[in-house]
């Protein structure tokens, strides 16, 4: 491949990837990052806290915006596939994500003032493009993965550069965020000074790795010419270490929309911590997250990475429980401890989802001749977002349910015991048997290095293998 310094050899003779590639690669996820954690934390704060809205109507808008975002992915995963440019398949998408992401986030966070009827149709636009521009960046973004590498461990080393500034990115999306609307003066002006200041750097990291991917022309399509219909669809479920991946997400988005959705609010409504102790939180965690790249890197070539992903479901486990024994009398040092050891948990999870799913990406082609690591790539995305609407959405009716009050100018009042109570269950309880039942599925995972290479080399033989 042209993106490849043949003069550093990885393992098995896989050319080792430039710091350079891997850095312009992996900073375009600062953008991603900020766009997820932002809006499904902030998006229904603002609702509830300083547009007077309920929960339960933020927590519907956004599950339709994630269920249309689910159709938008297949079609641009396929369509990515089969794109033929002077810039290659990726970077066209990826430089329309990023200019849409600008303007998607200053709708959502910036709106004017307005009857609620406009400001739900207002909302419902924003969130609507806003889920059009994530799938024009995310999907393509995910594909790349599996071009820019074929080396299996290479590919781990590839995704810590990307993990690294995952952590960055949901640094900004929460500390980051938080100062932004604290400084502006919170309610609507603080939301709108944080919306302009993160749609910049949005858009500024996602145009960055637009600019530097290659244009990967070697990597044309051999096959997926055409939209996913039924063969394709079954085609993908014979993948079994792909399905398998695929069970695993959807409950572990389901998690991350408990903890996403309720994240705010509990450290805002049963700790009393502010935003100061949010911010405390979001910097040790993804701190964490940061420093634990090379333990992880070097625990998945020990161990693998199956077992590696476990080990950090283990750990994100524990950590979400802890929260049960904390009340309004925590300190700094139990938010610290926490935030340290639910980054070691995050880091091992995201480092090694993203790795796997490359390698899966990859087993695919391998068996198949096709080139549709899109299409992969958009299926994983719409199990994501299709989870992670109907978490968020649950969790919005259950607040309403349990009589959370919603407040208007960022006002933070006292709450009912309910509401307290389902708060807690929902940044504690559920994501940890959310995990519970990811880890199951990953426990089916069997893709690893060997069977990958005996992948390879059924198909140099010309001999192909099944998928299974």
């Amino acid at each position: 491949m042209t993106t490849l310094a043949p003069a550093q050899q990885g393992e098995t003779g896989h050319a080792r990837l430039t710091t350079k590639l891997c850095l312009g690669f992996s900073i375009g996820t600062v953008g991603v990052s900020i766009m997820l954690n932002a809006v499904s934390t902030y998006f229904p704060l603002m609702m509830s806290t300083v547009l007077g809205q309920s929960p339960q109507i933020a927590g519907y808008l956004l599950m339709i915006s994630k269920l249309a975002d689910a159709v938008i992915d297949l079609a641009v995963g396929s369509l990515s596939d089969r794109a033929r440019t002077r810039w290659g398949r990726r970077k066209p998408f990826l430089a329309a994500g990023a200019l849409l992401s600008i303007v998607a986030f200053l709708m959502l966070f910036a709106p004017p003032v307005m009857t609620q009827t406009w400001l739900i149709i207002w909302m419902s636009a924003g969130l609507l493009i806003y889920s059009l521009a994530y799938s024009l960046f995310n999907v393509p973004y995910m594909a790349l993965p599996a071009e820019l590498t074929e080396g299996f461990h290479e590919r781990t080393r590839l995704i810590s550069f990307r993990t690294v500034f995952v952590s960055i990115g949901q640094l900004l999306a929460l500390a980051g965020t938080g100062w932004l609307i604290e400084s502006g003066g919170g309610g609507r002006s603080g939301f709108a000074t944080m919306g302009l200041v993160m749609a910049l750097i949005i858009g500024g990291a996602m145009t960055a790795t637009a600019l530097s991917i290659p244009a990967q022309k070697d990597k044309e399509p051999s096959g997926g010419t055409h939209l996913p219909g039924p063969k394709q669809i079954r085609a993908i479920a014979r993948n079994r270490p792909f399905m398998m991946l695929l069970g695993a997400k959807v409950f572990q988005f389901l998690s991350f929309a408990s903890v996403a959705s309720t994240m705010a609010l509990y450290m805002l409504n049963v700790l009393g911590v502010g935003y100061s102790g949010l911010i405390v939180f979001a910097v040790t965690q993804n701190i964490a997250t940061a420093c634990a790249m090379p333990l992880w890197v070097r625990t998945g070539k020990t161990y693998g990475k199956r077992q590696t992903y476990l080990m950090g479901v283990i750990i994100f486990c524990l950590v979400t429980l802890s929260w049960l024994f904390a009340d309004n009398t925590i300190t700094n040092a139990g938010i610290i401890v926490r935030g340290a050891f639910g980054g070691l948990g995050s880091g091992a999870i995201i480092l090694m989802a993203i790795s796997m799913l490359g390698d899966t990406q990859s087993y695919d082609r391998l068996v198949t001749g096709e080139a549709r690591e899109g299409l992969l790539a958009s299926a994983i995305a719409v199990i994501e977002k299709v989870s992670y609407a109907l978490g968020v959405a649950v969790l919005g009716i259950f607040l309403e349910a349990l009589h959370y009050v919603p407040t208007t100018g960022g006002k933070i009042v006292e709450q009912p015991d309910s509401a307290i109570l389902a708060l807690t269950l929902g940044f504690a309880v559920i994501p940890a048997i959310m995990f519970a039942i990811n880890g199951l599925f990953l426990w089916a995972y069997d893709l690893d290095e060997d069977k990958l290479a005996a992948a390879r080399l059924a198909t140099v033989e010309g001999t192909g293998t099944t998928l299974t």
